[in-house]
């Protein structure tokens, strides 16, 4: 049991210490980019989606 208290202690100091957290700013920027992009390649696909069902029905329709 002694193994899990230390490395739960090794843990939280390297967490606390060691480790460079981003500021708030720079975290809300990030958010923001992943916003953008995400939306961005929703339409993308959306318009992929749109373009493949209109020249597949148009296909089907000139068969009938």
């Amino acid at each position: 049991m002694s193994a899990v208290t230390q490395y739960i202690k090794e843990s939280y100091i390297e967490l606390t210490q060691k480790v460079t957290w981003p500021t708030w700013r720079e975290l809300y920027n990030s958010a923001v980019v992943v916003l953008i992009a995400s939306v961005i390649i929703a339409l993308l696909i959306f318009g992929m989606d749109q373009l493949i069902h209109f020249v597949l029905d148009k296909f089907y329709t000139s068969l009938t």
